[in-house]
């Protein structure tokens, strides 16, 4: 049976040199989807340029005008697909411009596994892409209507924001549910309720994440052994952190640096 979706090329948590440059005149034959994971400056077909802040996407559609530059550190994560309809006849998504979904986290989780498929082509890896990819897609279609909840919230939003821009940026600091409760000055239950529909992803979920991408950030030093990087990424308990990470990525952390050695 043909796949909804076929992945011809993809990347997570990609690092290009600082500064550089993405010129594409005639654009890809392909889609390409983009999460921006530090800022990024786009030119559009009709001159105008805008600066991308971290958590921004964007999805070109075939034979679309690309040109993206990085002011600095050039990250992001990436999948470049073929479809055999249209896109735009299935989904109601923003194309070929920026929009900023509200579950960064969660999306990045996918594009990783993701990743890990086109990388490690097991058996049925092709079907597996295919879902992921229509994951992917429901996830930032469902994205839009948190978009109307926001602007019904509209004085509590910023707060969630901030506090939770404050959570995920030391994500090292041992958080609770009672400190985020208190800073915002709610229950428990108004809490998770709000941040799930802000978000679509409750505080674990992407407390663990980050935690997880700034452990893989730390194990690229020599000089931090495995525990060493999981206590300073907020991992507190290391048999906890084991199962968890070989939950996430199918193999022991020391497998993984043993991997990238490799690569």
């Amino acid at each position: 049976m043909a796949e909804k979706f076929t992945v011809s090329f993809c990347g997570f948590d990609t690092y290009n040199p600082d500064g550089d440059v993405i010129y594409r005149p005639k654009g890809l034959g392909k889609y390409l989807f983009l999460l921006i994971l530090a800022p990024m400056e786009f030119t559009f077909p009709d001159g105008h340029k805008e600066l991308a802040e971290a958590g921004a996407c964007l999805l070109y559609t075939p034979t679309t005008f690309q040109h993206y530059r990085a002011p600095q550190t050039f990250f992001n994560s990436y999948v470049e697909f073929a479809s055999d309809l249209p896109l735009e006849d299935i989904y109601h998504l923003p194309y070929n411009q920026l929009f900023y979904p509200s579950n960064t986290a969660g999306l990045n989780h996918l594009l990783q596994k993701i990743y890990q498929e086109y990388v490690n082509h097991l058996p049925h890896s092709t079907t597996l892409l295919a879902n992921y990819l229509e994951e992917l897609f429901i996830t930032l279609e469902r994205s839009g209507h948190t978009q109307h909840f926001i602007q019904e919230n509209a004085e509590l939003y910023p707060r969630f924001l901030s506090t939770r821009l404050m959570m995920l940026s030391r994500c090292e600091k041992q958080w609770t549910a009672e400190l985020l409760c208190t800073k915002l000055a709610l229950g428990k239950s108004q809490f998770y309720k709000l941040y799930k529909e802000f978000f679509n992803a409750t505080p674990n979920e992407e407390l663990t994440q980050a935690r997880m991408q700034k452990f893989l950030y730390l194990l690229t030093n020599d000089a931090l052994s495995i525990k060493q990087a999981a206590y300073q990424a907020g991992f507190q308990n290391i048999q906890h952190f084991n199962r968890l990470f070989k939950k996430y990525y199918h193999c022991s952390p020391k497998e993984y640096r043993q991997r990238k050695i490799l690569l």
